[in-house]
Formats: C-alpha cells, structure tokens, sequence
C-alpha cells in the first residue's frame, strides 16, 4: 500500500516564521527536531519531514482506519538521497522524497522500499479557482488509464469511505491508489497490481 502528499513551498503557510512558535515541539521527535537544528536549509527540512508523516499516515490508516495522526509519533529517517524510512509504533513504511523547485512530494509505502513500479504525477492546478479534489482526481484518471490498460472516460477515481479507488468501467481496479494538494499543487502516487494479478 502507498501513501503521499505534496507541500507547496510558495504557500505562504510554509514560509519560515509562519508557523506557531511550538509547532517543531509539537509536531517533530526529539532526533528531527536535532536534525533541524543542525540543519543549514531547516524550513525545507521542516517539510520535508511534514510531507513524509503524512504519506506514512495515509498507509498506516489504509492498514488500520482507527490510526489517529499523531505527527510526533511517525518518525522519519532520511539518508542524503532523501530515501529512508517513517517509524510508527513498530511498523515501518518505506520512503521516497522529491524536492522540487517549489515543492515537495513524498511517498511512502508498506514495503521496505517505495517500489519502483509506482507511478506519480505532481502538477499545478489548471485555475487558481479549481476544485484542487475534483483536479487531482481527474488528473490520476486521465494519467493512469493507459497503465490499466482503459480508454480514458473508463476510468474514475470514486471515494470508499475516506479512501480514493480506482475504478475501470465501474468497477474497482487492481491499484493502489493515494491523492494530495496543498496550495497551487496536486499530485497523485499509484501501484498497479501487474498484468497477472489483475485477473
């Protein structure tokens, strides 16, 4: 399973000072807050290690819809890569984090590692005005139909419970799906199961 999420940088909630003075005390463990201290980029750090808690939360509530988002209690452990791990009372999700001019992107995964087969997309929002949901759904539905193997207007992105599926000509497809946006940003990080689990 996979989770993701994607921080605009050029929000003005991201810039530095703009947060509550005890957000890092509320929000990082000890060994982040460390981390940021030593840091000589610590804002870009700050959310980075944000955007990682919340791709593991997605997988961890995937796994048990009763996990609550504690942000101190999802550990992240970055190399220089920006591969690594988040911890969460004992279970560890795999990691991937992309900066990019901008933004940030993270997706985490049950698996030790983010596969390689997971596909990803991160774009802005078509208007300021757009529904930033019904954008990044489109955008998964349209993009991952060629990956499932669909026409175009097969594919939907529909709501079980909290969570997003995949669906081709109404039916649920053999993916694991994850949505974000924040700001002027969406993105999307998908597992298609291969050809001959489809069945």
């Amino acid at each position: 399973m996979i989770g993701n999420d994607v921080v605009d940088l050029g929000d003005p909630e991201t810039r530095p000072g703009a947060q509550h003075p005890r957000f890092d005390e509320r929000v990082f463990a000890p060994e982040e807050r460390e981390a940021l201290a030593r840091s000589g980029a610590p804002n870009r750090l700050r959310w980075i290690l944000w955007a990682a808690k919340e791709a593991a939360y997605k997988v961890a509530r995937k796994l048990d819809p009763r996990v609550a988002f504690s942000p101190r209690r999802f550990v992240v452990r970055l190399d220089a890569a920006l591969r690594g791990e988040v911890r969460y009372d004992g279970e560890r999700f795999g990691l991937r984090v992309d900066v990019l001019p901008g933004a940030v992107h993270a997706i985490a995964s049950s698996d030790a590692e983010v596969p390689a087969s997971v596909r990803s997309e991160l774009r802005d929002l078509p208007a300021a005005e757009a529904d930033p949901g019904r954008s990044v759904r489109a955008l998964a539905a349209r993009s991952l139909a060629s990956a499932l193997g669909a026409e175009p207007g097969a594919v939907a992105v529909v709501s079980a419970g909290r969570l997003p599926r995949l669906e081709v000509g109404g039916r649920p497809a053999a993916a694991d799906l994850s949505l974000s946006h924040h700001g002027r940003l969406v993105a999307w990080a998908c597992e298609v199961a291969p050809l001959e689990e489809r069945a």
